[in-house]
């Protein structure tokens, strides 16, 4: 990593560090059962914080409160660079490993390089000889690049992932309806967060409405709540009211907002459901249609998790895991309709299914 007048890695960074900063903010949140903790003097990270993790507003000062993850950044101590340390109860490595998604991928943002420092390892945005970060143990280096502090962000969320090797994550969004687990698996602007905002305005138990966490063990669906995205577009009645004319001037001209969703409608706290429905949605209609199918090769391949999840997992197992899931769980089609109509219509038709049992 360049450093003035050459400085190794570990100089900078203790330099850095011995550093005082200034102001100093610190946010919680939870998500998939596991807290996250962000001290950072940058008042600005914390806008981003809340859109990937939710949580508490940014107080000043410190947080003394045991969490899995805990990530003290200083970003205002050095013009080019700064630095974290991670800490938590996890005993998970910390070693970068949550950016190799990122550097495997032919379409990935990230590359590693070589660093003649022993214990450093160092990761480049992909065209670039310059190091963005530079691990090692639980200390980082990182460039004060305009994208530093999302790419901290979506650390912190893959390292999340890590934390739950138990689990499988899926690009999907979560419920529970009449107590039984349902996804509903698409592309983006399939329809997911749509549908999903639209049930829970009804009283379903809302577990996510884009990363559904899957438990092979014991066939669950567990929480993974976040701040849900809105979009412009058709949504549930209940969401349209609820929504601030500042909120939809923002929506309009941004075309995606997260807000948390106890600022909707009230939600109960959400709890874990065996999975029993899994939803793949086709495309929209005048009115909604449910079919039940035979999943193939191609729902297996609409599936697949999130990198993280089967982090270097053999391609077998991931057959094999999804291949079990499909297995276990009733498979369905669905051409989506108005919203609150593709609601009503669904609860018409589980709950049905669960008189006929």
């Amino acid at each position: 990593m360049p450093a003035e007048g050459g400085v190794r890695l570990h100089d900078l960074f203790v330099k850095l560090r011995a550093r005082k900063p200034g102001a100093v903010f610190s946010a919680t949140a939870v998500m998939a059962d596991r807290r996250i903790t962000a001290e950072c003097d940058d008042a600005a990270f914390f806008a981003d914080f809340f859109a990937m993790f939710g949580g508490s507003e940014p107080a000043p000062g410190r947080i003394a409160v045991l969490s899995d993850m805990h990530i003290d950044i200083r970003a205002h101590v050095h013009p080019d660079f700064g630095c974290f340390r991670m800490s938590g109860r996890s005993d998970l490595p910390i070693d970068g490993r949550e950016f190799d998604f990122a550097v495997e991928l032919d379409q990935g943002h990230f590359t590693r390089l070589l660093c003649s420092e022993p214990g450093w390892h160092c990761l480049a945005f992909r065209g670039s000889d310059t190091p963005a970060f530079a691990f090692r143990g639980c200390d980082c280096l990182f460039a004060l690049d305009s994208r530093w502090r999302l790419s901290i962000l979506w650390y912190l969320f893959w390292r999340l992932l890590r934390l739950r090797s138990d689990a499988i994550f899926f690009h999907a969004s979560a419920l529970g309806i009449y107590g039984e687990g349902t996804i509903f698996v698409g592309p983006g602007g399939a329809g997911k967060s749509t549908t999903s905002l639209a049930l829970a305005a009804r009283g379903h138990n809302f577990l996510s409405d884009e990363v559904a966490g899957y438990l092979p063990e014991t066939g669950e669906l567990i929480a993974f709540r976040r701040p849900v995205g809105i979009k412009p577009g058709p949504r549930a009645t209940s969401v349209e009211r609820s929504l601030t004319p500042a909120v939809a001037e923002r929506i309009a001209r941004d075309g995606f907002i997260r807000v948390d969703i106890d600022s909707l409608f009230r939600v109960d706290v959400p709890h874990p459901v065996p999975l029993r429905r899994v939803i793949f949605l086709r495309g929209f209609a005048d009115h909604p249609r449910l079919e039940r199918i035979s999943p193939g090769r191609r729902e297996i391949v609409e599936l697949q998790p999130l990198m993280s999840s089967f982090l270097n997992a053999p391609h077998s197992r991931r057959v094999f895991e999804l291949t079990r899931l499909l297995s276990s769980a009733k498979v369905y089609q669905l051409r989506l309709g108005e919203p609150d109509a593709t609601a009503e219509y669904l609860e018409e038709a589980f709950a049905c299914e669960k008189s006929q049992r």
